[in-house]
């Protein structure tokens, strides 16, 4: 019955997936279907919808991360990868996917091989003169790092990046977090102070030490 269940979802949604691309408003309607079906917990059905945007829409990225990040959830590593690796094909230095398949590879056992891709990645973007995008693999590299206890290795990225740039205030909130586990409380306070000093009010972090990304993400506001 599930089957049948979802075949009908699916092929409910094949005319509307069809408009897409020339018809903003079927466009919206599949979104606030997709939000629905996220927020009632309906992974398959989302699943689905998720698969029709991305074959109506095959550059936009954010579906793609959307179905990644949901495939991982319930557990199917493979297509979650898959999905990542997508995106890296249309561009390999791309921040999110470089760093949550590396999260992903390190979970499924894979630690060596992560840090190989993002060795690969740093090579791509060194040897093509991209100073910010080196600049992030690196912070990927120093955070795949610390959650494989090279704490000590992780620290010496994180210095070197703030000797490279002392106006990046991205280094001192991963040390600041960094001490806070160790409960070296002072130097945590010292981290956090300058972090704060440094960046944008309105910046949030992301990408270096936090929560498991929200799968409303793509339906959240600037305001909210």
């Amino acid at each position: 019955l599930e089957t049948d269940h979802r075949l009908n979802v699916e092929e409910s949604l094949s005319p509307l997936s069809d408009l897409l691309e020339t018809n903003a408003e079927a466009l919206a309607a599949l979104k606030s279907l997709l939000q629905q079906k996220l927020e009632l917990g309906e992974d398959d059905e989302a699943l689905a919808i998720l698969k029709r945007l991305i074959a109506a829409q095959p550059d936009a990225a954010d579906w793609k991360f959307l179905a990644a990040r949901l495939t991982a959830e319930t557990g199917d590593s493979d297509s979650a990868r898959g999905y990542y690796e997508e995106v890296l094909a249309a561009n390999p230095l791309s921040f999110e996917a470089l760093f949550e398949n590396a999260l992903l590879m390190d979970r499924c056992g894979e630690g060596e091989a992560a840090m190989r891709r993002l060795e690969e990645a740093l090579r791509v973007a060194e040897e093509d003169k991209m100073a910010k995008e080196a600049r992030d693999v690196k912070l990927i590299m120093a955070q795949i790092m610390f959650l494989q206890k090279n704490v000590d290795e992780a620290l010496v990225i994180y210095n070197q990046l703030t000797k490279e740039d002392p106006r990046d205030f991205r280094p001192y909130f991963c040390r600041g977090m960094i001490y806070s586990l160790l409960d070296r409380n002072e130097e945590a306070k010292e981290q956090f102070a300058k972090y704060r000093e440094l960046s944008p009010k309105k910046f949030e972090v992301d990408g270096y030490l936090r929560t498991p990304l929200s799968r409303m993400k793509l339906f959240s506001t600037d305001e909210s």
